[in-house]
């Protein structure tokens, strides 16, 4: 049996290029986001119910814009989705939140003592955010956790 290679990891903020059906997305950088950035997804609700309140290590859909037009390709399979090269910055920590990977930086108080502000890097030069809650705090919280409070806040 052959041995496949493993899918190159998606980062949410990044470029990626997509060849699936629909053609006039093509042959542009498209910026990744998660499926349901922008709104309810139904498929992504199914997928949840499917690993009840597991989420996947990987998420297998993704929701792809392209930033010159603001037109979204919503639900874009990882199947269709090439990562465009990006070197991040050093301290950039790979971190999962509900399957999806970003590129984080660190993190700020989020309202109680489990939820966290997530800053993450992007390829467009500007730092995203996302909230989320961690039932506990791993080695990699704890670092980025660290990092946020070396940071100024803006």
């Amino acid at each position: 049996m052959p041995e496949t290679t493993p899918a190159p990891r998606l980062f949410i903020g990044s470029h990626v290029t997509y060849h699936g059906s629909i053609t006039e997305m093509h042959d542009r950088p498209l910026y990744l986001m998660p499926c349901t950035w922008f709104g309810h997804c139904d498929a992504c609700w199914e997928q949840d119910d499917e690993f009840g309140e597991q989420h996947p290590m990987e998420r297998d859909h993704f929701m792809a814009v392209d930033l010159t037009t603001g037109r979204r390709l919503h639900h874009a399979r990882r199947a269709h989705l090439t990562p465009i090269p990006h070197e991040w910055p050093a301290d950039a920590v790979a971190f999962n939140i509900n399957g999806y990977w970003y590129a984080a930086a660190y993190t700020t108080a989020g309202g109680s003592g489990r939820a966290r502000a997530v800053h993450f890097y992007t390829t467009e030069d500007f730092m995203g955010r996302t909230w989320c809650h961690f039932r506990k705090p791993t080695p990699d919280v704890r670092h980025l956790n660290e990092q946020g409070r070396r940071r100024p806040v803006i």
